[in-house]
């Protein structure tokens, strides 16, 4: 069986168990993560650290290791708290998104058009909802998530399975009966310790990140959406 084929068959037997689809948001349906990048560097900045980019993808976005983990890296002494600094990147970040600088992926709105015909939606996010809106709103696709659950939903942040369990409930789903759509380890094992199975969307950022226990992994976000509707065909 060709490749291609193989995955969408797997792919249809993971959509057919599930009633809700739970997707991240930051590199998977917004191309934000350069954002983040921008915006804990601009902080970082005002005490003269500069972040590596390379070591910010894994470290920062896929292992969510976070400010703690920079700090520990690199024996940073620094005049303020992490806590402190969390809020000045938070300041700097809805900046862009209110500025209309941070775009979907050309595919995240195939994507919610095709999956809500037969599931329900869910953004489950590390970013501020707030944030997530203002991105959605100035994209014009907010009425495509009805679903948006950001950092402030959940008690603890992915790798926990917190805000994914708050989806589900949200949804009116059991999590047996969800689906993560994901980009990130820290999401992997998020999935994982919910029981629900995971989706692994790779791109340019992720490409040398091993996966392990992905219920699927496919090549990128345009494969997975050709996947869907090739599943979903219109009426």
């Amino acid at each position: 069986m060709p490749v291609s084929l193989r995955l969408m068959e797997q792919l249809k037997n993971l959509l057919d168990r599930s009633r809700t689809v739970i997707l991240d948001f930051d590199g998977l349906l917004a191309d934000s993560e350069p954002y983040h990048y921008r915006a804990y560097n601009e902080v970082f900045e005002r005490y003269g650290h500069t972040l590596d980019p390379d070591e910010y993808w894994v470290e920062w976005t896929s292992k969510g290791k976070g400010i703690a983990g920079e700090i520990k890296r690199h024996h940073l002494e620094l005049p303020v708290d992490p806590v402190d600094l969390r809020q000045q990147k938070f300041e700097v970040y809805s900046r862009f998104c209110k500025s209309g600088a941070i775009r979907l992926f050309p595919e995240a709105v195939r994507l919610a058009k095709v999956l809500a015909t037969r599931h329900t939606l869910a953004i489950a996010s590390g970013s501020f909802s707030h944030d997530i809106r203002a991105i959605l709103k100035n994209a014009g696709a907010i009425s495509f998530f009805p679903l948006i659950l950001g950092k402030e939903a959940a008690p603890r942040e992915k790798p926990h399975p917190d805000i994914f369990l708050k989806a589900a409930q949200a949804a009116g789903t059991d999590p047996e009966a969800c689906i993560v759509v994901e980009d990130a380890l820290k999401g992997l094992r998020a999935a994982r310790e919910a029981n629900m199975p995971c989706v692994i969307i790779r791109n340019p950022l992720n490409r040398d990140i091993h996966f392990t226990g992905a219920s699927l992994v496919l090549p990128s976000l345009g494969e997975f959406v050709a996947y869907v509707e090739r599943l979903n065909p219109p009426a």
